[in-house]
């Protein structure tokens, strides 16, 4: 099963038959922001170090904003002792951090998912 689609399947019943769906929406949004880091080289070639940058610095600010500064660096400390992922890891590593994100938060991650998202798309000269 993709890492990605993982902890996005649902079981729901239908009258007598039981159907596996994926809730679709949540996999695509983690899809493009995976996509869109991984993309980076290409996309961003000769701002590579400026795109990480400010990605990096997009996901600080919006799990600060959302969770406050005493959360964040508990996170921060957290995805480290226990994940073994440093904040900056999100650039190489995007899977095994949203991952991780999400084994901390559950699905309250896509939260979070969705406004690093906007403020990338917001940011981005498409």
């Amino acid at each position: 099963m993709n890492v990605l689609t993982e902890s996005c399947n649902y079981q729901i019943n239908i009258g007598n038959d039981n159907f596996n769906i994926k809730n679709i929406k949540l996999c695509v949004e983690r899809k493009i922001l995976i996509d869109l880091i991984k993309m980076h080289e290409k996309v961003f070639a000769q701002e590579k170090l400026s795109f990480e940058n400010a990605l990096t610095n997009i996901i600080e600010s919006k799990l600060r904003e959302t969770l406050g500064d005493a959360v964040f660096q508990a996170i921060k400390n957290y995805l480290e002792e226990k994940f073994s992922l440093k904040f900056n890891d999100v650039i190489e590593k995007p899977e095994e951090f949203f991952i991780a994100l999400e084994k901390i938060f559950g699905k309250s991650v896509c939260t979070i998912e969705k406004l690093i998202l906007k403020e990338i798309q917001g940011k981005a000269k498409f």
